[in-house]
């Protein structure tokens, strides 16, 4: 549909683009899930010195990402405080058995990853990280590596989401994707646990403040050398600010401060909280992941280069 305008000259005032199944599956997410007025967002600046330290000590193949670090951060800091580790259940098909806590057993981790559709811009595409507190930084790293270059042909998870979007009704498409957020199953199974970890801080971006479906939202900005006070002394130390928008119907204010605090501890202290490989996980032993063959849609976990 075009709008013209009374001059011919100057070409359709604006159009309106075509149906796009993605879209409108994205659309019926954010309208139904997302609740502003039930979350309160923390950010910090957090010196990523020893981060860097860990890095360049790596051992042969990719340096940790930072994404890694901050995987590992995260699931090392839901398994010191579980009740973090918790959503807000509903279930409309026992109408008079009200809200209830899903606590998680498991320190899952969901990642976002970018997916380039032609015409559906706002396509972002997530998959689960199992017991990230029991891996190690090169496990994680080559996990997102494999992420990155997945498409429908090496991973499940996209495959069944892009093709219950495009194969069926419109409606019936929407009310599929709705199901994890009413059964607490499909919610483990298809969105993991309590934690989404994204930032877009490889294309410059410095701060990210959200509000997500996932009870607590984590992300990072670019990473680039600030002024640090240490002591007496201002120095110039590498730095991202790192922000988590949590449910405050799962925890007050008080409990979520220690939950980022100690995350921000890990992250400022990596040499010995996160640098060595974690018990019970071989270092470079990734779980089952996609392969890395190369995709027919191009992309990317959000992680910063490197």
């Amino acid at each position: 549909m075009v709008n013209q305008t009374n001059d011919p000259d100057a070409g359709p005032a604006y159009e309106l683009a075509p149906k796009n199944r993605f879209f409108g599956a994205i659309c019926s997410i954010s309208n139904f899930e997302f609740r502003p007025g039930h979350t309160v967002s923390y950010l910090a600046e957090v010196d990523l010195t020893e981060v860097e330290q860990v890095r360049q000590l790596a051992s042969g193949g990719r340096k940790p990402s930072y994404t890694a670090f901050v995987v590992r951060a995260v699931a090392l800091a839901l398994r010191e405080f579980p009740y973090a580790n918790s959503r807000v259940c509903r279930r409309p098909w026992f109408p008079f058995a009200g809200v209830r806590l899903q606590r998680f057993n498991r320190c899952d981790v969901t990642v976002a990853s970018e997916r380039n559709v032609p015409g559906a811009e706002a396509v972002a595409f997530v998959d689960v990280l199992r017991d990230a507190d029991r891996l190690s930084l090169t496990a994680i790293t080559e996990w997102l590596g494999a992420l990155a270059t997945s498409d429908e042909t090496t991973n499940r998870q996209w495959r069944q989401f892009s093709q219950i979007i495009t194969r069926l009704p419109g409606w019936l498409s929407t009310l599929l994707i709705r199901l994890p957020y009413f059964a607490p199953s499909l919610w483990v199974k298809y969105r993991g646990g309590a934690v989404l970890i994204s930032s877009p801080a490889k294309y410059g971006v410095d701060v990210v403040a959200g509000t997500w479906s996932w009870p607590l939202g984590v992300s990072f900005g670019l990473v680039k050398r600030r002024p640090v006070v240490r002591g007496e002394h201002v120095v110039a130390a590498p730095t991202f600010t790192l922000s988590l928008n949590f449910d405050r119907r799962v925890m007050a204010g008080a409990q979520s401060a220690r939950f980022f605090k100690r995350a921000i501890d890990l992250l400022e202290h990596a040499v010995v909280e996160l640098g060595s490989s974690p018990r019970g996980a071989a270092d470079g032993g990734a779980p089952s992941a996609p392969s890395t063959r190369p995709s027919m849609i191009r992309s990317r976990p959000f992680d910063h280069p490197g």
